[in-house]
């Protein structure tokens, strides 16, 4: 299993416009953060887990050539709005591309792209073509098992997902502000577990720094990389201060694990 971070950012993307603080003016290429974004790929299948303002330079830099699935963790804005650049490997693949959901989230996307929902002439080349799949439970997309992670993340449904393929786990839970111990429970004996860290600060609906690690350290994955982050975080000096936990780390765009 093969795991590439599209984007590692959170809803305004780092830098942030009109803000000159170190981060936002770093020359430092880790502290470019498009908005957060993975492609999980295992025996010829790849599947986009989310589809930000940011996917199609994101499939330009990191050169994805074929979806075979999205996956939808919820419906805001900086995880949905590159959903139409899709279109494009329908008209490469000539085939419909499933995207999964949890059903509210679904409701969100086809009210929102009410012209995918829609269907009609002249699909692929001037609108998506997409086959919206509710997620109720475990399924597969080719060789890779794949399991909702319902958490709570203001009001909106909203779930992460588990990876299993060849013998490996991977999970991704990139907004979070908390996670019920039989999630928890879930995880354990990950290879890999990515998760929301978004400030230092307190926020009402993310993870904090110390949050994400307290519950990393719960889950007590193999490797374990912190994702949807602000201009709080710079990527030299968090990672440095991540050093006392050494399988915990900060990602960063065009970051690619093989699990």
């Amino acid at each position: 299993m093969k795991i590439t971070f599209l984007g590692t950012g959170t809803s305004v993307g780092v830098p942030m416009i009109g803000c000159d603080c170190p981060v936002c003016t770093s020359t430092d290429p880790h502290n470019r953060r498009r908005r957060s974004s993975i492609s999980v790929e295992a025996g010829g299948c790849n599947i986009i887990v989310d589809t930000p303002p940011d996917f199609r330079e994101q499939a330009l830099e990191f050169k994805i050539k074929r979806v075979d699935a999205v996956l939808f963790t919820h419906s805001h804005a900086d995880h949905i709005f590159g959903f139409d650049d899709i279109r494009r490997f329908n008209t490469i693949q000539d085939s419909i591309i499933p995207a999964y959901g949890l059903p509210g989230t679904i409701v969100d996307l086809k009210r929102i792209f009410d012209y995918i929902a829609k269907g009609g002439e002249q699909p692929g080349m001037f609108r998506p073509r997409i086959e919206f799949k509710d997620v109720d439970g475990p399924f597969c997309i080719g060789p890779i098992r794949v399991s909702p992670l319902p958490v709570i993340h203001g009001t909106k449904p909203t779930a992460g997902y588990l990876f299993e393929a060849d013998g490996r786990k991977s999970a991704y839970v990139p907004d979070c502000a908390e996670m019920s111990a039989e999630i928890v429970n879930r995880l354990q004996g990950l290879d890999i577990m990515i998760l929301d860290a978004l400030r230092y600060k307190p926020h009402k609906t993310h993870l904090t720094v110390a949050d994400s690690i307290a519950l990393l350290k719960r889950i007590a994955a193999r490797q374990s990389y912190l994702i949807h982050m602000s201009h709080e975080l710079d990527h030299d000096t968090t990672e440095k201060e991540l050093a006392v936990t050494p399988s915990i780390h900060i990602s960063y765009d065009g970051l690619v694990l093989k699990v």
